[in-house]
């Protein structure tokens, strides 16, 4: 159980691991796309201002080769025809102001809007960025702000100072050519990150495949070990049992193997009945096993009963046949009194029932409770023919052994009495079986048959067993029903 608790925390432990790195995994690509937005954004940002610089720088040395040394109107003329002839390198929006930051031409080349006018007379006001002051050391860098939003600017003087060449670039654009190459950056990332748990689920399942495995082989030997230790124990519970069983029989030892063919008998009894449909919702294979070693607990009593009754050769008197039928309860309460102690069980259940109820009769008129019919438990029905054909078969302190001719006869004529009617039937129709036991213990019960005489004590006994019911001396079933 231990062990089985430490792979079911290593396999828990296994899989936090697992999805701790998943987690891992998903951070880190989650910053490497934050991480590769702000490189490529910063990246096009400065290609972009660098472009403008360029441009602009471009364009003021173009005027400056053409020798605009005039006024500012024939500045403003050279530095327009130049820029009509000159493709600026990052496709930008171009404006020339005069001194004042007032816009004399325009040439939008990213905005959907007429190709000239779009700015003419309006004054531009450029915000500087100090950041970006690095990328035209001779102009203005920083930003205006335009009907169609912000856009991002580099100025530079016109000769004679007659006004400004503005290079600018919308915001949106440059979010634009910064999406471009991100476009399939979150394809991979979530690529890489399928990849990498596929793989990590994979591990797992191996480790956990592997766990499982040694888990199931050491459960596999836990039961078998459990399985064995569960025999050992019900092995020395039964031996134990009938060890302290045979210590209270051996107060009446000419009963011989008293308790081994009751045990015998009792089972067999019990496995017929099982094959009856009447029986076979009560009687189940642990029913059958449990009244074997239960049944050898049925005279347990008799340790309380003093030798002078228990082993009285003669007939017992009213007062003596009172104090030895006390012994079903004093084995009852002995039983009860463990149960209370060690916890009910089907075992002690059942030989409680059998010590307390064995000598009840189906008519009522057994002791101790007077119990009739189906009141008295089966186990006990069982056992009390069992232990009346022992007693009728085996010789005991009080009279001898009778044949079993006989024993059948007394059983068939207590049908209905002293026994369940159906339990007799079955009986009879298997009491040969009965008989193969009594012989495998002859000691004390009926002697052995002459070879020469077995066809003839065959046929008697076949004739006895179907015989219509014969009156028999009362005396007789009287006798042998005085157990003790």
């Amino acid at each position: 159980m231990a062990k089985g608790n430490s792979n079911a925390q290593r396999s828990k432990y296994v899989v936090f691991v697992m999805c701790a790195q998943v987690a891992c995994v998903a951070i880190g690509l989650w910053v490497q796309h934050r991480f590769s937005y702000s490189t490529v954004q910063r990246s096009v940002e400065d290609q972009a201002w660098q472009d403008l610089a360029d441009g602009t720088e471009n364009v003021i040395e173009r005027v400056r080769a053409r020798e605009a040394d005039g006024d500012a109107a024939v500045v403003v003329a050279r530095a327009s025809e130049v820029i009509s002839q000159f493709s600026f390198p990052s496709g930008a929006d171009l404006a020339i102001t005069d001194a004042q930051w007032r816009v004399i031409r325009d040439w939008p080349r990213l905005r959907n809007e007429p190709q000239t006018g779009t700015l003419v007379g309006q004054s531009l006001t450029l915000a500087p960025l100090p950041d970006r002051a690095a990328v035209a050391p001779q102009g203005f860098v920083g930003t205006i702000i335009l009907p169609g939003g912000p856009h991002v600017a580099v100025a530079r003087h016109l000769p004679n100072e007659s006004g400004y060449v503005i290079a600018h670039l919308p915001v949106s654009e440059l979010s634009a050519r910064t999406a471009v190459p991100l476009q399939s950056l979150p394809i991979v990332g979530v690529t890489t990150l399928i990849w990498t748990c596929a793989l990590l689920a994979i591990a797992v399942y191996m480790i956990l495949s592997k766990s499982y495995q040694e888990l199931a082989l050491e459960q596999k030997t836990s039961e078998a070990q459990s399985l064995r230790r569960i025999q050992s124990l019900v092995r020395t519970r039964d031996a134990v049992i009938f060890g302290l069983a045979k210590l209270a029989d051996s107060r009446d030892p000419e009963t011989g193997d008293h308790l081994e063919r009751i045990s015998l008998y009792s089972s067999t009894l019990a496995s017929l009945l099982a094959r009856k449909p009447k029986f076979a919702d009560v009687i189940t294979p642990g029913f059958v096993r449990t009244i074997g070693i239960s049944s050898v607990l049925h005279d347990i009593g008799k340790v309380g009963i003093e030798d002078s009754v228990l082993r009285k050769p003669g007939k017992l008197t009213p007062e003596e046949r009172k104090r030895m039928q006390q012994h079903t309860i004093i084995g009852g309460q002995c039983i009860q009194e463990i149960e209370q102690r060690l916890g009910s069980s089907n075992f002690l259940q059942m030989a409680r029932e059998i010590a307390f109820s064995h000598h009840e009769r189906w008519d009522g008129t057994g002791y101790p409770e007077g119990l009739k019919d189906d009141c008295i438990p089966l186990s006990a029905r069982v056992v009390a023919i069992v232990d009346v054909y022992d007693a009728l078969s085996s010789k005991r302190v009080y009279k001898d052994a009778m044949p079993h001719a006989r024993c059948v006869e007394i059983i068939r004529e207590g049908s209905g009495t002293h026994f369940d009617p159906d339990l007799v039937d079955i009986w009879l129709s298997n009491a040969g079986r009965f008989r193969e036991i009594a012989r495998r213990y002859v000691r004390d019960t009926e002697p052995a048959v002459d070879p020469a005489e077995n066809n003839t004590a065959a046929a008697e006994t076949a004739a006895t067993e179907t015989a219509a019911p014969r009156k028999v001396d009362p005396l007789v079933p009287a006798m042998a029903v005085e157990e003790r």
